[in-house]
């Protein structure tokens, strides 16, 4: 009788565990089951047209500012202080980064130069010829002056840039269409072919100081009427070590063209292009962009520059863009005439040279 009751007690025992065990599984199905529903609700509401990380509700200045755009409504914005003046409002920060992160994929010198964002008229900075000296000296020796490259006290100043895309009412009335999107393709498409010949040959009257504009201020190296080899192992030595790291090659596409048919003394095409991105390519291990403003090969031509452009040369933005809706003076058509203020000079001479063309007349 004993015998019968121990195993009648083991057997409940372990009925006892196997519905605890079926209870737990419940409700981790249960849990599961809930946790699945959660992911899909978030699926759903992040697959909407007008869900993003910016909202209405976290953001409300950038709906007052998509009222202005489509219909004109400027009250909000007097309120909030995105107003510049009786007829113009500034963009929210919101679309200000989208404008400059569209130019800065769009343009090549901007994805190689230093960038400076300021809230006033200008940047002041110390610009150097050459390089700075160093000496080793014992603990308690005199410190003898060290040969020093001349300083000069400079200002990039920042100039007036303007862009003035149109559309209809039909357009903005479509709430379909993402207006701010649409804006901000067509604003960075005008400033971005603006601002890239400005900083190649800007002559810094209203406008940047390019690159072949400070000429003067940078060594040559010296070339005969076409491109070699050997051209661009005289460039590559120049450059001092420091920025040879950083280094790239700017042309235009006509004389890449005539570099990509060359060969090293071991029969190499001295030109490749990247296997997974077509678009990184190189002359001898340098990476090489193209920037259409660059001149062609030409008596005297500057046509090839090699060097660590974020160390020679700076731009300076603005820190606001300004618009104003102008639904009067070319209707059916709405004007957007849009403001934006950018400087941009040669800082560092000594990170940057340029090749010198001489073609027989």
């Amino acid at each position: 009788m004993e015998y019968i009751n121990k195993k009648q007690e083991q057997i409940a025992t372990i009925a006892a565990n196997v519905t605890k065990f079926i209870d737990k599984e419940t409700k981790s199905q249960q849990k599961i089951t809930e946790i699945e529903k959660t992911v899909g609700n978030m699926q759903k509401f992040l697959s909407r047209r007008e869900s993003g990380l910016v909202t209405k509700e976290l953001l409300p200045q950038d709906n007052d500012f998509n009222n202005y755009i489509r219909k004109g409504e400027i009250t909000n914005l007097v309120t909030k202080a995105l107003r510049e003046d009786a007829s113009s409002v500034v963009v929210t920060p919101t679309l200000y980064h989208k404008i400059i992160s569209s130019l800065n994929v769009k343009s090549p010198i901007r994805r190689l130069a230093s960038i400076e964002r300021i809230s006033s008229a200008s940047l002041d900075l110390i610009s150097q010829d050459g390089d700075f000296n160093s000496g080793w000296i014992g603990h308690e020796e005199a410190r003898p002056d060290t040969n020093n490259p001349n300083l000069t006290k400079a200002a990039i100043h920042v100039h007036e840039l303007y862009a003035m895309p149109k559309a209809t009412q039909r357009l903005l009335d479509d709430t379909e269409i993402n207006i701010e999107n649409w804006l901000v393709e067509k604003l960075a498409d005008s400033f971005t072919k603006a601002e890239n010949q400005a900083f190649i040959t800007g002559d810094g009257n209203k406008k940047p100081f390019g690159l072949l504009t400070r000429q003067d201020k940078i060594a040559k190296v010296n070339a005969t009427d076409t491109v070699t080899p050997e051209l661009f192992l005289q460039m590559i030595h120049s450059l001092d070590e420091e920025y040879l790291a950083n280094a790239t090659f700017i042309m235009n596409r006509s004389t890449l063209a005539a570099v990509q048919g060359l060969k090293d003394q071991n029969g190499r095409f001295i030109w490749q292009q990247s296997l997974s991105d077509p678009l990184k390519q190189t002359i001898f291990g340098i990476p090489v962009t193209c920037i259409s403003y660059m001149p062609d090969i030409a008596n005297d031509s500057l046509s090839i520059a090699i060097g660590d452009f974020k160390a020679a040369y700076k731009i300076v933005d603005r820190s606001n863009i300004t618009l104003m809706r102008d639904p009067y003076t070319e209707k059916p058509f709405v004007k957007f005439y849009a403001v934006k203020r950018i400087g941009g000079d040669l800082v560092n001479s000594a990170a940057i040279k340029l090749a010198k063309f001489a073609v027989d007349q």
